[in-house]
């Protein structure tokens, strides 16, 4: 009498393996924070100190030939005052990302509008040395 034998196969099922794996990349995507930037030009200085950027703030950049941009939109130097006071909260940080080529008086009167505006945190942005 012949007993029919099965042949069993050794081999893994990595689909419930690829499933999570996918999940995975997935909830890690959704839930990482990703930094703006804004699209402008601007060439920053370096420097070795280095600090955390906060959520809640506000970006002026100064590009090369001293056009001014907050949060992306062109602004003239004389309203800068009035925007920032509009979007300035209580803690709210401004970043001024001036090119390396601007000079330093349309650096300070930027920082200067700023300070009027009501902007308790100033930070002048800068990259890293060795970036």
């Amino acid at each position: 009498m012949d007993i029919p034998v099965k042949n069993k196969s050794a081999g893994l099922n990595l689909t419930p393996l690829i499933d999570i794996v996918f999940l995975l990349l997935v909830f890690f995507l959704l839930t990482t924070q990703f930094i703006e930037e804004d699209g402008i030009g601007v060439k920053l200085p370096s420097s070795n100190s280095v600090t955390n950027r906060d959520r809640d703030e506000v970006a002026v950049a100064i590009t090369r030939q001293g056009n001014l941009f907050v949060q992306g939109q062109s602004l003239p130097l004389d309203s800068l005052k009035d925007k920032l006071a509009a979007m300035l909260g209580s803690d709210t940080t401004v970043v001024v990302r001036g090119d390396r080529e601007v000079p330093l008086q349309t650096l300070v009167s930027v920082m200067e509008q700023a300070k009027q505006a009501g902007a308790d945190r100033l930070v002048v942005a800068t990259l890293q040395e060795g970036d």
